[in-house]
């Protein structure tokens, strides 16, 4: 499947490093409590799912008592091994498979799930190949849920952070964030819009309001500020807050 990029490289050695079971595929679990919450209200029991970036598991063994049936898969080698060992298999299977390259798929699907997987590719070609491959996967009417990071709520929070004397914040060194704008061509050939989230509120009071309040040196990571405003952010979408979101999520139905 050709060479591993660093990246590829550094989620293949995650699991390995990262002991608790809930942190291997993100730190910030209430990050990624919100994005399951859009998640689950986007699949059904009826429903025949391909999870595209499993990691070791840990969303796959939630979803899959929600839907019919699962097909979950990684590029990391070691992720896969793990999610076996972890959870195995009952209405699903692990296997080890690349979104730009799939070989061992089993389409069409009802159901495919990609959550902050094209941040993980090296560049835009890639991610546009990626949800080109994506929409193959699918039979005619099927949905894409579609949880990503881009490049235009950074620039939001930083300018405003600049505005109020502090430095900005810096993405992961290991992903690439496109801009929406860039992406939407792609998914607009493939795709139609069916419905739509974003992490704007969540974003702004972690990555603005949190460390003004606590101090930059204070506000490095996910921590009980994080778990105290979930029941806030889990109850409001405002649009407002949209131009803050380093997540957007859709739900796509294929052309």
């Amino acid at each position: 499947m050709g060479l591993k990029s660093k990246t590829d490289q550094f989620w293949n050695q995650r699991p390995v490093v990262e002991p608790d079971n809930a942190k291997v595929n993100i730190s910030d679990t209430v990050q990624r409590d919100m994005e399951l919450q859009f998640v689950f209200e986007n699949v059904s029991l009826h429903d025949r799912v391909v999870e595209i970036g499993c990691g070791n598991g840990y969303v796959s063994e939630k979803l899959r008592s929600r839907v019919a049936q699962l097909d979950a898969f990684d590029y990391a080698e070691k992720m896969i091994d793990r999610a076996r060992d972890l959870w195995g298999e009952r209405n699903n299977r692990f296997f080890h498979d690349s979104v730009l390259s799939p070989q061992k798929i089993r389409p069409p699907y009802d159901v495919a799930l990609c959550v902050r997987v094209l941040i993980n590719l090296r560049d835009l070609d890639e991610q546009r190949l990626a949800i080109k491959n994506m929409a193959g996967m699918l039979r005619q009417g099927g949905r894409l849920i579609l949880i990503e990071g881009y490049r235009d709520g950074f620039d939001t929070i930083n300018a405003f952070r600049q505005s109020i004397g502090m430095e900005p914040a810096t993405p992961a060194q290991i992903n690439f964030y496109s801009y929406l704008g860039e992406l939407m061509p792609t998914i607009a050939e493939y795709f139609a819009i069916e419905r739509t989230w974003h992490s704007g509120l969540f974003d702004f009071l972690t990555r603005i309001v949190y460390p003004q309040i606590a101090g930059a040196e204070n506000a490095t990571g996910p921590g009980e500020f994080h778990h105290k405003i979930e029941p806030i952010v889990r109850e409001s979408s405002s649009r407002d807050l949209a131009r803050f979101a380093r997540l957007h999520g859709f739900a796509l139905s294929k052309r």
